[in-house]
């Protein structure tokens, strides 16, 4: 069977032996039933536990607006347009309104992000800025009862309108994103992230797909609260990148109804585990770098056998996106050693490597990527090749000419159980 994997903005493909394949896991299709302005529309008009928009606003009014990064798919220009429209027609200005990147601990958007991002008209039109989480423009407004001190970014405090604007997909720690994640730790100073992290990184409830006694949903939860947002906007996108959901008002509730919409699509049962797995980071841009592109690889584990053999395709044009994650695979042997110097302080990029290390003992791990060969090998201790035939081949060699195989195109986003 042939079968193609997002790379970047492309695919490759994979001519993977009938009488070896278990399975191909794709998410649940499901088409858009209407058009994507009009799940939009509607949402803004039908919100859940919030005033609409239209009542919140009005003129003279300053209006912050929280969107997703480069990292993320959120389709913020199709959005961004529906919600500044209901603010002009209440009165409030261009002028008057704030752009913040939820970038938590990434680097800064670039201005030619920016222009993709939330679409050129409006990026020439509204100021933008990043988190830029060890800057000195945050504030305390309060501790969570996890003991996190809630440092967050003043653009965001200091307006009159608080908006977050994202989408909801598994994540592989915080069970979903979306909701609350614009605000912790999207908005966050570095000490907030960095407690978050440390006091929940280890928890057992700490996975994909879980809210419900998840600790790091709960202290993400209390810290949004203490935020005080007034209204979120978040979409649910198919595997097409269509939107098929959208959801307003409260950030909670939000997150719920885009979570039960994302398990009916993307959260997949499947019959046996694999010898072999072959899975990409969804392409672009969850497979920007090695860092976002990692989580294909951590979703993954549950499906391949006990020293199996995990191929991952994934363009990474940024490199490994994570100077800690690539500085702590380099100095650190052992995930002990690295799982001691979280539980101490928590380095975001270190969480990491930790995970990409603990994963090794389970998997072998091959690459079908840009990235520079040397530092994959050397660094992340991955053998490299150029096309995924010839990665699954060598696979074939190392697990024997009767190895079950899986392939998992959309590996990101798939929640395999």
């Amino acid at each position: 069977m042939k079968v193609k994997f997002p790379y970047g903005k492309s695919f490759v493909e994979a001519d993977i032996p009938d009488e070896n394949l278990i399975q191909v896991i794709y998410p649940n299709e499901m088409k858009a039933e209407k058009d994507e302005g009009d799940y939009i529309k509607n949402a803004l008009s039908n919100p859940m536990g919030a005033l609409p928009l239209k009542k919140q606003a009005k003129k003279g009014m300053s209006v912050a607006i929280v969107v997703d990064d480069n990292t993320r798919p959120c389709p913020t220009w199709k959005m961004l347009p529906h919600v500044v429209d209901e603010l002009k027609e209440q009165g409030i200005k261009e002028e008057d309104m704030k752009i913040i990147f939820a970038t938590g601990t990434h680097r800064e958007v670039r201005d030619d992000e920016a222009k993709r991002l939330l679409g050129e008209e409006y990026a020439e039109s509204i100021e933008y800025m990043s988190n830029n989480c060890k800057g000195d423009d945050f504030t305390y407004i309060g501790t969570t009862s996890f003991g996190t001190d809630v440092k967050i970014k003043n653009a965001f405090l200091e307006a009159g309108l608080k908006i977050l604007l994202g989408d909801v997909e598994i994540h592989y720690f915080a069970g979903y994103g979306g909701g609350r994640k614009s605000v912790l730790p999207g908005i966050a100073h570095y000490s907030t992230i960095q407690h978050n992290y440390t006091t929940n990184f280890f928890h057992p409830m700490s996975k994909p797909g879980i809210l419900d006694g998840n600790p790091m949903y709960q202290n993400m939860t209390e810290a949004a609260r203490l935020a005080k947002p007034d209204f979120c906007l978040n979409v649910v996108q198919n595997a097409s990148h269509e939107i098929v959901g959208a959801f307003a008002g409260d950030f909670d509730l939000v997150l719920r109804k885009g979570a039960e919409l994302v398990d009916k699509m993307y959260k997949v049962k499947v019959r046996e585990k694999a010898d072999i797995l072959i899975t990409a980071a969804d392409g672009s841009p969850h497979d920007v770098n090695l860092y976002q592109a990692y989580k294909a690889i951590h979703l993954g584990l549950n499906v391949v056998k006990d020293d199996g053999i995990i191929i991952l395709v994934a363009e990474c044009p940024d490199g490994h996106g994570s100077e800690p994650y690539y500085q702590w695979m380099k100095n650190y042997k052992t995930k002990e050693e690295m799982a001691e110097k979280l539980s101490k302080e928590f380095v975001p990029g270190g969480h990491k490597a930790y995970y990409h290390m603990k994963a090794m003992e389970k998997a072998k791990f091959f690459i079908v990527s840009s990235m520079d060969r040397k530092m994959l090998e050397d660094v992340f201790r991955m053998r490299v090749f150029d096309d995924v035939n010839d990665a699954l081949n060598e696979a074939l060699k190392i697990k024997g000419k009767d190895a079950k195989i899986m392939a998992i195109p959309r590996g990101t986003t798939t929640l395999v159980v």
